[in-house]
Protein backbone atom coordinates (compact mmCIF):
# COMPACT_ATOMS: atom_id res chain seq x y z
CA UNK A 1 0.00 0.00 0.00
CA UNK A 2 2.66 2.46 -1.00
CA UNK A 3 1.37 6.17 -1.07
CA UNK A 4 2.37 9.10 -2.76
CA UNK A 5 5.85 11.64 -1.94
CA UNK A 6 7.57 7.59 -0.78
CA UNK A 7 5.72 7.61 2.15
CA UNK A 8 3.73 4.02 3.60
CA UNK A 9 1.50 3.61 5.87
CA UNK A 10 0.99 1.16 8.16
CA UNK A 11 -2.36 0.06 9.90
CA UNK A 12 -2.20 -0.56 13.28
CA UNK A 13 -4.72 -3.28 14.73
CA UNK A 14 -6.26 -0.92 17.09
CA UNK A 15 -7.02 1.83 14.44
CA UNK A 16 -8.79 -0.36 12.37
CA UNK A 17 -10.88 -2.20 14.89
CA UNK A 18 -12.13 1.26 16.13
CA UNK A 19 -12.78 1.86 12.12
CA UNK A 20 -14.54 -1.32 12.33
CA UNK A 21 -16.98 -0.45 15.09
CA UNK A 22 -17.61 3.59 12.94
CA UNK A 23 -18.85 1.95 10.01
CA UNK A 24 -20.84 -0.65 11.99
CA UNK A 25 -22.17 1.91 13.92
CA UNK A 26 -23.16 4.27 10.52
CA UNK A 27 -25.51 1.20 9.95
CA UNK A 28 -27.35 1.72 13.55
CA UNK A 29 -27.13 4.79 14.79
CA UNK A 30 -30.15 7.45 14.02
CA UNK A 31 -29.62 10.41 11.39
CA UNK A 32 -32.72 12.07 10.91
CA UNK A 33 -35.07 13.27 13.51
CA UNK A 34 -38.65 13.91 12.44
CA UNK A 35 -41.28 16.10 14.30
CA UNK A 36 -44.63 17.26 13.53
CA UNK A 37 -46.46 19.70 16.20
CA UNK A 38 -49.51 18.63 18.10
CA UNK A 39 -51.84 20.98 16.16
CA UNK A 40 -51.17 18.46 13.07
CA UNK A 41 -50.19 14.78 13.93
CA UNK A 42 -48.42 15.04 16.76
CA UNK A 43 -45.69 12.31 15.60
CA UNK A 44 -41.98 12.40 16.69
CA UNK A 45 -39.76 9.81 14.35
CA UNK A 46 -36.36 8.52 14.32
CA UNK A 47 -34.73 7.28 11.33
CA UNK A 48 -31.56 4.79 11.12
CA UNK A 49 -30.72 2.70 8.16
CA UNK A 50 -31.73 0.19 10.04
CA UNK A 51 -34.47 1.09 11.90
CA UNK A 52 -37.15 3.54 12.36
CA UNK A 53 -38.56 4.45 15.95
CA UNK A 54 -42.05 6.65 16.24
CA UNK A 55 -44.34 8.55 18.77
CA UNK A 56 -47.45 9.97 18.14
CA UNK A 57 -49.55 10.84 20.94
CA UNK A 58 -48.84 7.97 23.55
CA UNK A 59 -47.90 5.47 21.28
CA UNK A 60 -44.82 4.34 20.70
CA UNK A 61 -43.51 1.88 18.19
CA UNK A 62 -40.68 0.53 16.52
CA UNK A 63 -37.97 -1.18 14.98
CA UNK A 64 -36.40 -2.70 11.89
CA UNK A 65 -38.15 -1.64 8.92
CA UNK A 66 -37.66 -1.68 4.75
CA UNK A 67 -37.49 2.18 5.09
CA UNK A 68 -33.60 2.15 4.67
CA UNK A 69 -34.32 1.15 0.93
CA UNK A 70 -36.86 4.38 -0.02
CA UNK A 71 -34.55 6.65 1.87
CA UNK A 72 -31.31 5.80 0.93
CA UNK A 73 -30.16 9.13 -0.22
CA UNK A 74 -30.37 10.61 3.56
CA UNK A 75 -28.11 7.79 5.45
CA UNK A 76 -25.72 7.12 2.31
CA UNK A 77 -23.18 9.68 2.85
CA UNK A 78 -23.04 8.47 6.46
CA UNK A 79 -22.57 4.91 6.34
CA UNK A 80 -19.43 6.42 3.46
CA UNK A 81 -18.24 8.20 6.00
CA UNK A 82 -17.82 5.02 8.24
CA UNK A 83 -16.33 3.31 5.37
CA UNK A 84 -13.83 6.46 5.23
CA UNK A 85 -12.70 6.15 8.42
CA UNK A 86 -12.18 2.42 7.77
CA UNK A 87 -10.22 3.48 4.76
CA UNK A 88 -8.29 5.90 6.51
CA UNK A 89 -6.98 3.73 9.33
CA UNK A 90 -5.98 1.44 6.66
CA UNK A 91 -3.51 3.39 5.17
CA UNK A 92 -5.67 3.90 2.17
CA UNK A 93 -5.66 7.64 2.11
CA UNK A 94 -2.84 10.09 1.28
CA UNK A 95 -3.56 12.02 4.54
CA UNK A 96 -5.02 13.23 7.46
CA UNK A 97 -6.48 16.40 5.49
CA UNK A 98 -8.19 14.47 3.00
CA UNK A 99 -9.85 12.41 5.52
CA UNK A 100 -10.82 14.74 7.01
CA UNK A 101 -12.03 16.68 3.85
CA UNK A 102 -13.83 13.87 2.57
CA UNK A 103 -15.88 13.83 6.30
CA UNK A 104 -16.62 17.36 6.27
CA UNK A 105 -17.69 17.28 2.58
CA UNK A 106 -20.25 13.94 3.07
CA UNK A 107 -21.95 15.40 6.13
CA UNK A 108 -22.51 18.76 3.75
CA UNK A 109 -23.94 16.58 1.23
CA UNK A 110 -26.07 14.73 3.80
CA UNK A 111 -27.47 18.42 5.16
CA UNK A 112 -27.95 19.78 0.91
CA UNK A 113 -30.06 16.26 0.61
CA UNK A 114 -32.51 16.93 3.65
CA UNK A 115 -32.89 20.57 3.14
CA UNK A 116 -35.66 20.40 0.51
CA UNK A 117 -37.75 17.92 3.14
CA UNK A 118 -38.04 21.04 4.75
CA UNK A 119 -39.68 23.11 2.07
CA UNK A 120 -42.18 20.64 0.91
CA UNK A 121 -45.02 20.27 2.58
CA UNK A 122 -46.23 16.73 3.91
CA UNK A 123 -49.76 17.64 3.73
CA UNK A 124 -52.44 20.33 4.45
CA UNK A 125 -55.68 20.99 6.58
CA UNK A 126 -58.71 22.79 5.79
CA UNK A 127 -58.73 25.71 3.52
CA UNK A 128 -55.29 24.00 1.84
CA UNK A 129 -52.86 25.04 4.88
CA UNK A 130 -49.69 23.20 4.34
CA UNK A 131 -48.16 21.07 7.29
CA UNK A 132 -44.70 21.00 7.82
CA UNK A 133 -42.51 18.62 9.53
CA UNK A 134 -39.10 20.04 11.24
CA UNK A 135 -36.49 17.39 10.19
CA UNK A 136 -33.14 17.85 11.59
CA UNK A 137 -30.04 15.71 10.96
CA UNK A 138 -28.17 14.15 13.77
CA UNK A 139 -24.88 14.02 12.80
CA UNK A 140 -23.58 11.61 15.47
CA UNK A 141 -21.43 9.05 12.86
CA UNK A 142 -19.58 12.83 11.83
CA UNK A 143 -18.84 13.78 14.96
CA UNK A 144 -17.88 10.51 16.05
CA UNK A 145 -15.52 10.13 12.68
CA UNK A 146 -13.88 14.08 13.30
CA UNK A 147 -13.30 13.22 17.20
CA UNK A 148 -11.23 9.60 16.32
CA UNK A 149 -8.98 10.98 13.67
CA UNK A 150 -6.01 10.58 15.74
CA UNK A 151 -7.16 6.99 17.14
CA UNK A 152 -7.52 6.10 13.14
CA UNK A 153 -4.17 7.55 12.24
CA UNK A 154 -1.84 4.72 10.62
CA UNK A 155 1.53 4.40 11.39
CA UNK A 156 3.75 6.04 8.52
CA UNK A 157 6.93 4.50 7.46
CA UNK A 158 9.41 6.67 5.52
CA UNK A 159 11.00 4.48 2.53
CA UNK A 160 14.79 5.19 2.70
CA UNK A 161 15.32 4.76 -1.37
CA UNK A 162 12.32 4.70 -3.86
CA UNK A 163 13.69 1.83 -6.51
CA UNK A 164 15.45 -1.74 -5.57
CA UNK A 165 18.49 -2.80 -5.90
CA UNK A 166 19.25 -5.13 -9.02
CA UNK A 167 19.72 -8.53 -8.29
CA UNK A 168 23.10 -8.58 -10.29
CA UNK A 169 24.11 -5.39 -7.78
CA UNK A 170 23.24 -7.81 -4.65
CA UNK A 171 24.95 -10.37 -5.78
CA UNK A 172 28.39 -8.69 -6.44
CA UNK A 173 28.20 -6.90 -3.34
CA UNK A 174 27.59 -9.78 -1.31
CA UNK A 175 30.30 -11.56 -3.61
CA UNK A 176 32.72 -8.41 -2.67
CA UNK A 177 31.59 -8.88 1.13
CA UNK A 178 32.44 -13.15 1.19
CA UNK A 179 35.63 -12.21 -0.63
CA UNK A 180 37.01 -10.02 2.02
Amino acid sequence: MELSAGYQFEPRAKSVTIAKVILALSFVLPYLFDYRSPETFDSLMIYAPIWVLQRRGNLVVGGPTPMALVMFQFWLPYVLIGYQAYRYANGRLSSERSYLRSVILLTLVAILLMLPMLFIPIGSMGDDVPIYSLILPIPIIPVLALLSVRLLRPTKIEVPWSEELDTSEQESDTESFLVE
